[in-house]
């Protein structure tokens, strides 16, 4: 679990028995066929990115670091596509075959898109649903 500032709960790892707490709930940490190593919920997509990255100070974070952080993750995502011979892009704006590192909830919905995070299907617009999506509780 992860406190944000003024102690709030900001995301934390769960399990698909956990009850819900959060508004947002996500799987990461893909490991093929359409399943994932883990699962989280968050208050908002900032929480849903600092439950990747595992670190509560994201939040508070300047933007220069968060931009820098997302910036890490898209490009261990492009290493990851890679070695499945996929070539993606790392770009501001959404497109088809990018990472959209533009803010928080365009990053996490073209992870999504991408096949590298899987948003319960509530959160997921029509672009984005998998047919071999995970599984949420």
């Amino acid at each position: 679990m992860a406190a944000g500032k003024e102690g709030r709960l900001m995301y934390r790892r769960v399990n698909p028995d956990t009850p819900r707490e959060l508004p947002l709930r996500m799987l990461f940490q893909p490991m093929g066929g359409g399943l994932f190593h883990r699962a989280c919920e968050a208050d908002t997509f900032r929480g849903l990115v600092a439950a990747i990255l595992d670190d509560p100070g994201y939040e508070t974070a300047d933007v220069e670091t968060r931009l820098v952080n997302r910036l890490r993750i898209a490009d261990d995502v492009q290493l990851i596509a890679e070695t499945d011979g996929r070539r993606l892009e790392v770009a501001d704006h959404d497109d088809s075959g990018a990472i959209n590192i533009a803010s928080d909830e365009p990053f996490i919905r073209s992870l999504d898109r991408l096949g590298f995070v899987s948003l319960e299907p509530r959160l997921q617009g029509p672009e984005n649903r998998h047919e071999e999506g995970g599984r949420h509780g």
